[in-house]
């Protein structure tokens, strides 16, 4: 009878340590503040080697029509959802949605029905955050800028920004190459 009694006095303690709120795990590291710092060139064909690697500071690149991004600010939050604040000439982008990782890709699908992003993770540690997605664009390949000589680059600088256009557009090709989008914690 004590050892009943000792148990049924015992019992509600020890459900009450067992309920006790347990520690939730740490956020993933992506959870928090990221701000845009620059722009990494990546993954050219062997013919287009010298771009790669090459970086951009984040008013250096030009999205077409003269748009540059003054400041870009993606917050991912612990629940899912994100934020995107995009600051350009002009009205300031803004866009809202959920977030998710699969495998090495960053989901995000806008509820602004806005255009849903699918961000390759290529560094995702310490205070980085990379994120890349396959674009294409006209670049020159390496072997004419290994063959031109001073004798042509004075000429070249004789040129109007039509006819430098001209020659450029004569050269180039169209290649696809990964643009990394370089976040910082902020």
């Amino acid at each position: 009878m004590k050892n009943r009694l000792l148990l049924l006095a015992i019992a509600p303690l020890l459900f009450m340590v067992s309920c006790k709120d347990k520690e939730e795990p740490a956020p993933p590291h992506e959870v928090g503040v990221w701000a845009l710092d620059s722009y990494l060139f990546i993954n050219f064909p062997s013919e287009f080697q010298g771009y790669e690697g090459i970086a951009y500071d984040i008013d250096e690149l030009s999205f077409g029509n003269g748009v540059v991004y003054d400041d870009y600010t993606l917050v991912l939050e612990k629940d899912g959802t994100y934020s995107l604040e995009i600051g350009i000439t002009g009205p300031d982008i803004n866009d809202v949605g959920t977030w998710e990782i699969d495998d090495d890709e960053l989901k995000l699908e806008s509820t602004e029905d806005n255009d849903d992003q699918d961000w390759t993770i290529e560094k995702n540690e310490n205070d980085d955050l990379w994120l890349s997605f396959e674009t294409q664009s006209a670049f020159i390949p390496d072997i004419y800028f290994d063959t031109v000589t001073q004798q042509y680059r004075d000429y070249l600088a004789t040129l109007t920004d039509e006819q430098l256009d001209s020659v450029s557009m004569a050269l180039s090709r169209v290649v696809s190459f990964d643009l990394v989008y370089v976040f910082e914690r902020d």
